[in-house]
């Protein structure tokens, strides 16, 4: 009887050593991919069971999916951003019964975050991983003293910028994008979303003109001229934070080695200030009549065509436990943040350089940001594939740069908005 359970137990260890998962990341470089590698090294070493790391760059995704479709060689897990699961959940490659029983498991998971992966019923087409978010970043210690509040609101965030302009002494109360490119667009989607404002609703119909959006190119304008002149850009938005030139800014979580850490800030300007992160604020949210903000989600989820679902879902569990999941984050510290609040709000998260110079309580706040994250092309687990098109011909950034070019009236830049939409999708 003992041999015969001996036997079983051999049995069984010898199909766990022969289970293979097959894992495509689009984290390319080298030095996330050794990151990568030695987390399915540990893995391995735990279970038995080998997981097959494939880098394969975003760009390439959607074409090697039908390749490996045809040849039977799908992968069981994939991390990839939200467009190309997106698109895979629509043509079914996704199992959506798995990934939300991940997601449910975990119980911590980002309100916002979840829903940008999510469809019209809640169900999630791949678990939310990590995140980069993107707010208005701003001088604490010049707010203060002038009781100026937290520029959460379209009202305070205008009010801060009158109150702390000064051009004369080259200083700005806020320093908008104004160029036809992806940052304007980015800022304004944050702007409009917080006014219920949409380019485009769920069926397709066009609404540039609409009071929402002429509301929303209104404000930009009015913040315009609080900003620095010119046709201002991501390296000014960066710079004049850093140098003292702006009250406020746009940007993303990239920002913060920039502010935090000197070699870093010295490659951006000649001096470095010490205190500037201990004096900065960041609005994870942006309200007019209701409350936003904007991200870039990266998801991972387990493939319909998975052969070994089971371990598939252990191997996301393992990622995403807090010592694992920590070590993914910091290949990126700021850039890649938690999708889960637990881990947020974590010692072992904040045991980082860069981070500790925030704070837990800081970091908590920023990446709180994933409670409202929205965007303008996915409503209810949607992909609007004709607003990839208009981000595609920078639409939006192309009106508020003409806008400010030729003085246009927040009426006027929403009449050429429309326009050019219907233009570019041929109605």
């Amino acid at each position: 009887m003992k041999k015969f359970y001996l036997l079983i137990m051999i049995f069984v260890l010898s199909i766990s050593l022969m289970a293979e998962l097959t894992f495509w990341t689009t984290e390319t470089e080298s030095n996330r991919q050794t990151r990568i590698k030695a987390l399915a090294t540990i893995y391995e070493a735990q279970t038995g069971i080998k997981v097959n790391v494939v880098p394969i760059e975003e760009n390439d995704l959607m074409t090697q999916i039908p390749v490996a479709k045809n040849s039977g060689t799908l992968p069981d897990i994939l991390e990839a951003g939200i467009e190309p699961l997106l698109l895979l959940a629509s043509e079914n490659f996704m199992d959506k019964d798995l990934n939300t029983k991940i997601v449910d498991s975990f119980g911590d998971i980002y309100p916002g975050a979840k829903k940008l992966l999510s469809d019209a019923d809640g169900s999630s087409f791949a678990v939310p991983f990590h995140a980069w978010v993107q707010g208005l970043w701003y001088r604490k210690d010049w707010f203060e003293p002038r009781d100026l509040g937290n520029p959460y609101s379209w009202h305070n965030i205008l009010t801060a910028a009158k109150a702390l302009n000064d051009p004369a002494k080259g200083v700005y109360g806020i320093i908008i994008p104004k160029k036809a490119n992806a940052f304007t667009q980015q800022v304004f989607t944050e702007i409009a979303l917080a006014n219920g404002a949409r380019p485009m609703d769920a069926q397709g119909n066009l609404l540039f003109d609409s009071k929402e959006m002429i509301e929303s190119f209104r404000f930009y304008k009015e913040l315009g001229k609080y900003s620095k002149p010119g046709y201002t850009d991501v390296l000014d938005a960066l710079k004049g934070y850093l140098s003292g030139e702006t009250a406020m800014t746009f940007y993303s979580t990239y920002i913060m080695d920039d502010i935090a850490v000197e070699e870093v800030q010295k490659s951006r300007i000649d001096k470095f200030d010490a205190d500037l992160v201990v004096h900065t604020g960041f609005a994870n949210k942006m309200i007019n009549i209701r409350p936003t903000s904007y991200g870039q989600m990266v998801g991972i989820g387990i493939l319909n065509t998975s052969k070994d679902k089971s371990n598939s879902e252990d191997f996301i569990k393992f990622l995403m436990s807090p010592k694992n999941y920590v070590y993914w984050l910091h290949m990126a510290p700021g850039g890649m943040n938690p999708t889960r609040s637990s881990i947020a709000g974590s010692d072992e998260f904040l045991d980082n350089p860069i981070l500790q110079r925030y704070g837990k309580e800081k970091m908590a706040e920023i990446v709180a940001a994933l409670n409202e994250v929205e965007r303008f092309e996915f409503i209810d687990g949607k992909v609007l594939t004709d607003m990839s098109k208009l981000d595609a011909n920078f639409v939006i950034g192309k009106a508020i740069n003409y806008m400010f070019a030729n003085d246009w009236s927040p009426q006027q830049t929403a009449a050429w908005a429309q326009t050019e939409a219907k233009r570019v999708l041929g109605k």
